[in-house]
């Protein structure tokens, strides 16, 4: 997802948590710097950022979790920074399998939470933030051995005041 922005002229640094998926995206966009850690531990990187892109991610922690992000995302964001989150909604296949851990968070697969959200929560989430458009989009996507499937996501485009 960095690629995009990169290849747009613009300073890009990237999160990720996978080691395999770090050196992939070293590889693929040598425009970008690349942090390989969770972005619950942001707060290595000094810089402050114009804004923040999220793509599949906030969805995969706990609440407490999820809050914590949010929270390191305000602190990285300069005041008039955007923030663009894309995260599972309510209308997603998986929503309602598994067990229950939390309100809309279900183990669909063991040991890996997914939070599903509904408009009213991502806007609870991004509550301190100035909400300038929420909506649905569809992310038609192949995994491996599951084939062709389309993801039923939800997005948030938010300013910091």
């Amino acid at each position: 997802n960095t690629k995009l922005f990169s290849n747009a002229g613009l300073d890009v640094t990237g999160y990720e948590i996978s080691v395999t998926a770090c050196g992939m995206a070293k590889k693929f966009d040598l425009k970008t710097r690349h942090f390989c850690g969770s972005v619950l531990e942001m707060s290595q990187e000094k810089d402050i950022y114009d804004a923040l892109y999220c793509f599949n991610t906030l969805h995969l922690f706990y609440e407490n979790e999820r809050k914590l992000f949010i929270s390191e995302c305000d602190r990285k964001l300069k005041n008039g920074g955007y923030l663009y989150f894309v995260v599972f909604s309510e209308r997603e296949r998986g929503f309602g399998n598994g067990s229950e851990i939390e309100k809309n968070t279900f183990e669909v697969r063991a040991g890996r939470p997914t939070h599903f959200f509904t408009d009213s929560d991502i806007r609870e989430h991004f509550e301190r933030f100035v909400t300038i458009e929420t909506g649905i989009v569809e992310d038609p996507e192949v995994h491996q051995g599951e084939g062709p499937h389309t993801h039923i996501l939800r997005y948030i485009l938010s300013q910091k005041p």
